[in-house]
């Protein structure tokens, strides 16, 4: 069965792609990086991070290990936002 690519995939295919990118860069990984363990070249991580392919479910549960993560950590929208809001704990100062 082939998917026909409409905007509401191809907005949640980028939006997932944002949310993994995120979680790269957060770690200073390169694509290259993330795509060994997975048994796949950079070029397919790219492509997940630019919403051009969507992770399998498999595959989307080996990127959650990965990243330490839950899968619908992955697929959340508010993702970025929800760990951009999250406070650092208040480290006390040497004075």
């Amino acid at each position: 069965m082939k998917f026909i690519r409409n905007e509401e995939l191809t907005g949640f295919c980028k939006m997932v792609g944002s949310n993994l990118r995120y979680l790269r860069t957060k770690r200073g990984w390169t694509q290259s990086k993330v795509g060994e363990p997975l048994n796949v070249r950079f070029q397919q991580i790219q492509k997940y991070e630019a919403g051009t392919n969507c992770p399998s479910a498999w595959r989307l549960k080996q990127l959650s290990n990965l990243f330490e993560v839950s899968p619908v950590d992955i697929l959340d929208s508010g993702y970025i936002a929800k760990c951009c809001q999250q406070k650092e704990p208040d480290v006390p100062t040497l004075t």
